[in-house]
């Protein structure tokens, strides 16, 4: 008898259980961070000073000891990632002052010798001592600084012995301090990314006197107001490596303390996950990665100083970093025996995908007729307009993989929008405003521009491609009237190319690109005249190919004109069904967790998100699509 390896020319391995898709291991162990107790300090202490890279390498200084009397420390202790150890004091005692630079090469600067009073007092630290240096030109309390000890700036505070909030910024440059531009905010109390160098970092939070969420960043020559932080808050603690890159955590949204802890990506906050204790006037430590705590003051609580330590990691598989080695272990065309269900089984590709739908976090605003099937991927998404129980809607959503955050809305209120691009550079065209308009406009990441207007003013059509280079096709005019009229964008106007076959709205779309693009279901007539017909679009003109198993409107789709799943939509109630198609025909596979219509989403076959619809009613869930690319079937020897 001849062994298989003769007739293929590999051994057969032998496998205990069947290997993982990548994609199913990524929905099993994601990439998240999250607050772990770590060591706690010597000494109780809150209004003190953080310097550290990481979580692993943090310094606390100064700060307060006892409220009454008040007593202001001059202690210093070291973290090595395991326990605090006490090192060489402070030459001057000080608290809440501006921390810049390293464990083993930092400035202290300005602060409070005593309660209520700002001083200019300056102290470098080399690793082992403190020594004083040249003072601040503006004494003052509860700033905020970063940088290096040769390279620094400090910005914000209280006046002198007052509650004054002021805009003042000095910048270092290893001998002397120099006034430069102001920032946008005065304000005290507040947070930066004060492991940035100088010249790229942002503030935010802080004491206006009000409780602040502003936003601003510095390019080292100029101050730039963006996003609010979604929790106003002040004495926040907080982490980070450039204008792009920081974290906030902790701090006093007034009446009490929080553990509420946001991400900064650059243009947007995201709250992720909190910390164990509430509490302020933390010193704090790190990058948006590798991040730390300790002490505090929790008012109420006792004791009111804290000596605590809580760190900040990410655990999990990074998408973006991590090798997929579980993928790797499945090659297509594998042939192997799995020794624990007794079978030979082989890797193939083809077939529909194995996957499940799993919640995701909710949008801040329940919508239906909400837009974009090409507007982003699963983890990096944007929805907008549509229409909630207030009307039309021109609130935007960006989607980070984790959370929704509300950004730049749209210049025109608008239900049925169609969109195209990605969720920093979209397009959204036509729409419900409530009659049909042909309305264009591009998104930067941050903020709505109108450009020139389609041809046809539409509603209930879909999109495709990106910012510069978009597609529109099908909806309606309104009344009966159903369009089968497809338009391309070029970045600057829309310009009549070939009609689709047949004509009808509330289609559902995938395809990535302008001339790779699939048009399924929708309305034909008025009534519940839905149909299965699907077209494909090659870029020059449509052509019919396999009909959906079900006749229905208002889905979304993901994924391309070769590999794709249609999901939700109305047939003609609200149903979660999922088709997957392989280039040639429609498989169901498994069901979203919530029916509904007029539902939002993108993504690929594998990796997708769907949002939105009215299931009724109006929905803002989220749900995330993860399946294999690979298909293992077991081999019969029969």
């Amino acid at each position: 008898m001849s062994e298989y390896k003769g007739i293929k020319g590999f051994q057969v391995t032998t496998r205990t259980e069947d290997p993982t898709p990548y994609a199913q291991a990524l929905a099993d162990n994601p990439y998240a961070g999250v607050w772990s107790s770590g060591g706690n300090m010597n000494t109780t202490r809150g209004s003190h000073s953080g310097f550290g890279a990481s979580k692993d390498s943090a310094l606390s200084a100064g700060g307060a000891t006892s409220p009454s009397p008040p007593s202001v420390s001059v202690g210093n202790e070291l973290y090595n990632g395991t326990a605090w150890t006490e090192v060489n004091d402070l030459t001057t005692g000080v608290q809440v002052a501006g921390s810049i630079g390293t464990t083993t090469a930092g400035l202290l600067a300005s602060g409070s010798g005593a309660p209520g009073a700002g001083i200019a007092n300056v102290q470098q630290w080399d690793g082992t001592n403190w020594t004083e240096i040249n003072d601040v030109n503006n004494a003052r309390r509860q700033s905020k600084g970063s940088g290096t000890t040769t390279a620094a700036i400090i910005a914000g505070g209280y006046a002198p012995a007052s509650s004054s909030v002021v805009n003042t910024v000095e910048s270092w440059n290893g001998s002397s301090w120099t006034e430069t531009t102001e920032i946008n905010t005065a304000r005290a109390a507040l947070a930066s990314s004060q492991q940035a160098p100088y010249t790229d970092l942002v503030i935010f939070s802080g004491q206006e006197p009000a409780n602040s969420g502003k936003t601003e960043t510095w390019n080292g020559s100029s101050w730039t107001e963006t996003t609010d932080m979604n929790t106003a808050r002040n004495n926040a603690g907080s982490s980070g490596t450039s204008s792009t890159s920081a974290l906030a955590f902790f701090g006093q949204p007034p009446p009490s303390q929080t553990t509420i802890t946001e991400s900064w990506d650059g243009t947007s906050w995201t709250e992720v996950a909190d910390g164990a204790t509430s509490r302020a006037y933390v010193a704090s430590a790190g990058s948006s990665s590798s991040a730390q705590i300790s002490g505090g003051e929790k008012g109420g609580a006792s004791p009111y100083y804290r000596n605590e330590t809580e760190e900040w990691s990410f655990s999990g598989l990074d998408p973006s970093t991590t090798p997929a080695a579980d993928y790797a272990d499945a090659i297509t065309g594998d042939f192997y025996y799995n020794s624990t269900t007794g079978q030979f089984k082989q890797v193939n590709t083809g077939g529909a995908p194995i996957g499940a739908w799993a919640s995701g976090a909710n949008m801040n605003t329940a919508r239906t007729g909400s837009g974009p099937a090409q507007a982003g991927t699963q983890t990096e998404s944007l929805v907008f307009g549509g229409e909630s129980p207030g009307g039309n809607q021109s609130l935007t959503e960006s989607w980070n993989g984790s959370a929704w955050t509300e950004t730049g809305d749209l210049n025109t209120a608008r239900q049925s929008v169609a969109g195209a691009g990605t969720y920093t550079s979209a397009l959204a065209f036509g729409g419900g405003a409530p009659s049909a308009t042909g309305a264009t406009e591009e998104f930067n990441g941050t903020s709505w521009s109108e450009q020139n207007d389609m041809n046809t003013a539409r509603y209930g059509h879909k999109g495709a491609g990106t910012q510069t280079a978009g597609l529109a096709f099908a909806g309606t005019t309104g009344g009966s009237n159903r369009q089968t009229t497809t338009e391309k964008y070029d970045g600057s106007s829309w310009t009549e190319v070939n009609d689709l076959n047949a004509g009808r709205t509330d289609v559902g779309s995938l395809g990535p690109t302008q001339s790779t693009a699939m048009c399924a279901g929708g309305n034909t007539s008025p009534g519940a005249n839905f149909t299965n017909i699907v077209e494909n679009f090659d870029g020059t003109s449509w052509t019919e190919v396999g009909d959906t198993n079900a006749n229905k409107h208002s889905a979304a789709g993901a994924g391309t004109t070769t590999s794709g799943i249609i999901f939700g939509g109305n047939i003609p109630s609200s149903t979660a069904a999922t088709e997957s198609w392989d280039g040639s025909s429609w498989t169901e596979v498994a069901d979203l967790a919530t029916a509904r219509g007029g539902i939002s989403g993108n993504g690929t076959s594998t990796s997708g998100i769907a949002f939105g619809g009215m299931a009724p009613p109006y929905s803002n869930s989220t749900e995330l699509w993860t399946a294999a690319d690979f298909l293992i079937k077991t081999v019969t020897t029969s």
